[in-house]
């Protein structure tokens, strides 16, 4: 547990150059906005389309930590070496082809380990500690986007050119490694049994993800939520740029204050999602979401988005803690591949759907329409989710505390 906590904060620091930066460093190459919509379009095609082999060879052959290593491990991080080769191998088209290839690849290796992922911390994290756990780890994620989102930003800023995007990437495969280090100390499946602690009783043979209408219901209203965000979500920055005049030591400065504000409120996330549950804290989070995009629609000054960013801090950090508690709450435990294959190639898709619509859509009715629709389609969803996705039905299902060692020592 130890080393999956040093692995997320690792992985975070890589991942948000990713986040934050690819669309712009695709701009600086010289992309237009509808090749912008396509990059992040065709990344999330292929990490939708890897959930199906994903899950399916994780529940075959149950070598979740294997998976993990190979694809996520190794595959995914090389296609930042390709990011910061590309000013030294071609310019114009050619170079947003390879940045379409770098994304696409890591879309696709970084995204399959996703079925055996869960299934393989899952079987080590009892439940009853998942939600404190899984909260210090985001924890962790958050401190790394912190620091590592305003480093990026200055690097690029300081260096200028391309020769700071480049050392960027460098930097982005460095830490990535370091988070292939990590994982690779937990000991694999054979070392430790799968436990649960306060757990409904389930039936021994579990029905299919297909058959399961609160899974079903699960998955549709998290892709319309995710829908609704990557409609706008990819365009943000370059609105942030070319809209409000910001430069990139902006764009790293001003989202620094996302993950100070996750920082603040995770530990009371974790105490709400194993008090009250997580669908009720998922249900309140996205109730609240609009207000993140929809203060973008005033904002007349760079610092300013220092605001949105704020609440959209608070806001993500307990989405995606509750979300996964959830997945993992309905989720049968021989089953933990396949739903969660399910449940992440639902967000995916709609993720791929997202940026093709806002490329073409900014175009023909501007950002600041499109911030709005985004807003609205978070609140639906968070009320399709609130109504028809029920609560576990036994009244014990989270029972009394569990007395167990905090994993960090804390």
């Amino acid at each position: 547990m130890r080393n999956l906590w040093w692995d997320g904060f690792f992985a975070e620091c890589s991942e948000i150059i990713w986040l934050q930066y690819l669309a712009l460093y695709a701009v600086a190459l010289g992309a237009s906005i509808g090749m912008v919509g396509v990059l992040a379009a065709v990344s999330n095609l292929l990490a939708a389309v890897s959930m199906w082999p994903g899950s399916h060879f994780a529940e075959r052959t149950r070598k979740y930590k294997l998976i993990v290593m190979v694809s996520g491990g190794v595959i995914s991080r090389l296609p930042a070496l390709l990011l910061a080769s590309i000013p030294w191998i071609t310019t114009g088209n050619p170079a947003f082809a390879l940045v379409l290839i770098a994304a696409a690849t890591k879309g696709f290796s970084g995204n399959f380990i996703m079925p055996a992922w869960s299934a393989f911390s899952a079987e080590f994290v009892p439940e009853g500690l998942r939600g404190r756990y899984f909260s210090s780890r985001n924890f962790a994620r958050q401190v790394a986007d912190l620091g590592t989102a305003p480093l990026a930003g200055f690097i690029i800023y300081h260096f200028g050119g391309l020769t700071g995007w480049q050392l960027a990437w460098v930097m982005a495969f460095a830490l990535g490694m370091a988070s292939t280090g990590f994982f690779g100390r937990i000991p694999d499946e054979s070392h430790f049994a799968p436990v649960e602690y306060n757990v409904a009783a389930r039936p021994e043979k579990s029905a299919s993800a297909l058959r399961d209408a609160r899974l079903l219901w699960f998955v549709g209203a998290s892709a319309f939520f995710q829908l609704s965000v990557m409609v706008a979500g990819p365009f943000f920055s370059v609105y942030f740029v070319e809209r409000l005049g910001a430069s990139t030591l902006w764009v790293g400065v001003t989202f620094a204050a996302m993950p100070l504000a996750g920082l603040i409120s995770q530990p009371l996330m974790g105490r709400l999602n194993d008090r009250l549950g997580p669908k009720w804290l998922l249900v309140v989070s996205g109730l609240l979401f609009p207000l993140a995009p929809w203060f973008w629609l005033i904002a007349t000054d760079p610092w300013q988005i220092i605001i949105p960013n704020a609440i959209a801090g608070v806001l993500w950090s307990a989405n995606l803690l509750a979300s996964f508690n959830l997945l993992l709450e309905i989720a049968p435990a021989d089953k933990r591949p396949s739903y969660s294959g399910l449940h992440q190639a639902g967000m995916f898709f709609a993720a791929f759907v997202g940026p093709l619509a806002g490329g073409f859509l900014i175009a023909a009715i501007g950002f600041k329409l499109i911030f709005f629709l985004s807003g609205a389609g978070r609140f639906l969803s968070t009320v399709v989710l609130w109504k028809m996705v029920p609560e576990r039905d036994s009244a014990g299902a989270r029972g009394a505390p569990v007395v167990v060692e905090d994993a960090l020592g804390t």
